[in-house]
Parts: structure tokens; sequence; C-alpha cells
């Protein structure tokens, strides 16, 4: 038996600048398709106490029913994409080829971060220091003289 949160279809993997993503269309697809069916169904009640302010003797509804019925809906939606064999381990090839560009990056980062103030007292900033020594800035005059 098939887990009934589970939806079949293909995952396409992509990049961006700063992430990889995953498009997982047919999961959103057919979580739209049953939303709609439960709201138009099951949950009608529900979704018009809180869309349609008369139904609450003109009172907008309050933030715990639409949380309450978020809640109850998100319970019955698809969570997990299904892949065959073969489709995983293109995901799995797809994301390690996109992701290690990103993971270097992200220590290369990590490692500059660590070093903190000493990136600011790196040599190529010595010209940099003489000049300001030399010819502070007014604020600095200022501090100097006090």
């Amino acid at each position: 038996m098939t887990d009934p949160k589970t939806v079949r279809g293909p995952m396409y993997i992509e990049a961006t600048p700063l992430m990889v993503t995953a498009d997982v269309e047919p999961l959103v697809h057919a979580n739209v398709g049953e939303l709609l069916d439960l709201l138009a169904g099951e949950f009608f009640e529900d979704f018009m106490e809180i869309a349609d302010p008369s139904c609450n003797g003109g009172e907008p509804a309050d933030r715990l029913q639409y949380e309450r019925l978020q809640a109850r809906l998100v319970d019955r939606m698809s969570t997990k994409v299904a892949l065959t064999g073969p489709q995983a381990m293109r995901v799995a090839g797809r994301m390690a080829k996109l992701g290690k560009p990103l993971a270097d990056l992200s220590a290369k980062t990590a490692a500059a971060v660590m070093k903190g103030a000493s990136l600011i007292k790196h040599p190529t900033h010595a010209a940099t220091r003489r000049h300001l020594k030399s010819n502070p800035l007014p604020g600095q005059q200022d501090r100097r003289a006090s």
C-alpha cells in the first residue's frame, strides 16, 4: 500500500546563484487539486466561517479559526514525491553536482568569517592604514586632539 501523502512524479533540480532548488510540480499540482476538493466538500463549512464575515455575525474570523483549518488541511496534503530508483539516482547526482560549488563557497566564506578582524589587518591594507595615519579624517582628528 502506498502512503496517501506521497505523489508519484518527477522532481527537477536546478541551481540559483545561492541555492539548489527542487521543482516538485507534481506535488503542488496534486495538492492544489486536493485542496480545492477538500474546501468544496469536507471543509466547506469551516472555510466559509473564515472566508465570509456574515457567517460570524459580521465579524472577521479570528486567527485561531484560521490556524486550526490550516493545520487540518496541511495534515491531509501530500508531503512527498515518490521517485523510482533511477529517478532518485539522477536527482541525487544532480543535487550533488549543483551543490558542491555552493558548499565549497560556503566553507570558504565561513573560514573568512572566522578570521574576523585579522582580514582588516591584511598586508594589502597597509597603504590605506599609513595614509589614514598621516591624513586622519576630520572625526579622527577630533578624537586625537582630546
